[in-house]
């Protein structure tokens, strides 16, 4: 039988994260779905977006560069998709913003539509896309190119082209209610799995990061889900450090709430390595670099063990060069070699070093019990457990989730940190489940 005793006690306090209102607004960039607003033209856009419904596949996933055909209804025998998976099923997509756009768009429609009857079929599609999502999740957190298996590269966890950057972001606003997301269409339930999946999407970001030297540097733009190793795509796509991809996963990481250390070591090991990697008066256009005052650029790839940049034909390694003059004009002129990726983040070093300068305090509160747990606002604590993995989730008044972590009972004592985007006040409940979500405990915090 469980027992706890009630007992007031110090313990560190961080204040509210207030990320730099330019990595706020670097965000903004991945929530856009004008290719869908761009290709309905002068549809009516109900019309359009419940033709688009069609068009999602049984598993909840849509297809990239579908915008035109949602013009018209599917009509049953076009091809869903434009890729198939091992099973020559019809696989949903990520990269393109496919299946994020078609979600944000239902998501509008359904706050603004004043029809029922697509009100209806907007959330249950949306709800869909939410199954979806969760389905694609890898184990060990983020997502792949595609759903289901398509059996090479696009099973790895996919940055490339930001694809898992703008659906995290996208999760993240549906589990904090950010318009157009502030209604019902996402379930409690799928609320608490997403914000679980975006917590494991985090933890992955923080082991795939590469380190070079002891010191924390970039990321490839597709890791292996089981290794965390970077790994090479399309022929051309060699395993290596991204200097294009990497920046939005800093974005990423620089808005988010918790500002652990991990988080904090990441961001400044990141901005370390595009300081160190900047090239200046030098600027880059289709296949040629050009001498630039006051130019800055990085390259898209760089060894993954090393700083030298590479380039890179369809042959793959053999061809493999610093002098992009040796590989094919299609290649040399039809890839983004370089770019001036990294300008936006070295210019919020700064205002990110004042914004975590004054994260920590030492106060003390007391600290709520019940049968067999309790909670305060800097942690759960709870005793009479079986030892093995809990799953801890604070919850507000209304029972959204605040947060949720993995943790793990160990000689029946489970004592976990309360993430800071619970903040002070917030949590009303603390709930502790089994990894089946069966439910283990539950605290009030008072």
């Amino acid at each position: 039988m469980a027992s706890l005793s009630v007992c007031l006690m110090a313990s560190t306090l961080q204040a509210a994260y207030t990320p730099p209102s330019v990595a706020v607004s670097a965000l903004d960039k991945f929530r856009g779905y004008s290719e869908l607003t761009t290709a309905a033209g002068s549809t009516d856009l109900d019309t359009y977006t419940s033709n688009l419904i069609t068009w999602q596949m049984s598993h909840g996933g849509w297809s990239k560069a579908h915008a035109d055909l949602y013009k018209s209804a599917w009509d049953g025998k076009a091809d869903l998709s434009s890729w198939t998976g091992t099973k020559s099923e019809p696989l949903g997509m990520y990269d393109n913003n496919a299946t994020v756009q078609e979600m944000r768009l239902l998501a509008v429609r359904y706050k603004a539509t004043t029809n029922a009857a697509n009100k209806t079929k907007f959330k249950d599609s949306f709800q869909k896309g939410i199954a979806f999502v969760l389905a694609s999740a890898l184990p060990n957190g983020g997502w792949p190119q595609v759903y289901p298996k398509r059996g090479n590269y696009s099973d790895m966890a996919t940055y490339n082209d930001n694809a898992m950057v703008r659906l995290m972001v996208m999760v993240r606003d549906i589990v904090e209610r950010k318009d157009p997301f502030d209604t019902d269409i996402a379930t409690a339930t799928q609320v608490s799995q997403l914000k679980a999946a975006l917590d494991k999407g985090v933890q992955f970001a923080l082991k795939a990061q590469i380190v070079n030297g002891g010191n924390p540097t970039v990321w490839c733009a597709q890791h292996d889900p089981s290794t965390y190793k970077a790994v090479g795509a399309r022929a051309y796509e060699l395993a290596s450090k991204s200097g294009s991809e990497s920046v939005g996963i800093v974005w990423f990481l620089m808005n988010w709430p918790d500002q652990t250390p991990e988080i904090q070591n990441a961001v400044k090991g990141a901005i370390a390595w595009f300081k160190k990697t900047k090239v200046t008066n030098l600027s880059y256009s289709s296949g040629t670099f050009t001498p630039t005052t006051n130019g800055a650029l990085w390259y898209r790839f760089y060894e993954v063990d090393n700083d030298n940049y590479f380039f890179c034909d369809r042959d793959g390694a053999s061809t493999k060069t610093q002098d992009i003059t040796k590989i094919s004009e299609e290649r040399r002129t039809g890839y983004q070699w370089a770019g001036n990726y990294g300008s936006g983040l070295l210019s919020a070093e700064s205002a990110y070093l004042d914004a975590i300068k004054n994260l920590s305090g030492t106060t003390t509160h007391p600290r709520a019990t019940t049968r067999k747990a309790w909670a305060g606002v800097h942690s759960v604590f709870a005793t009479g457990f079986p030892d093995g993995p809990v799953h801890i989730t604070w919850l507000d008044a209304n029972g959204r989730t605040l947060a949720s972590v993995d943790a793990a009972s160990r000689e029946g004592l489970v004592e976990v940190p309360t993430p800071l985007s619970v903040g002070f006040g917030r949590a009303s409940l603390v709930r502790i489940q089994a990894p089946d979500g069966t439910s283990l405990g539950a605290a009030m915090v008072r």
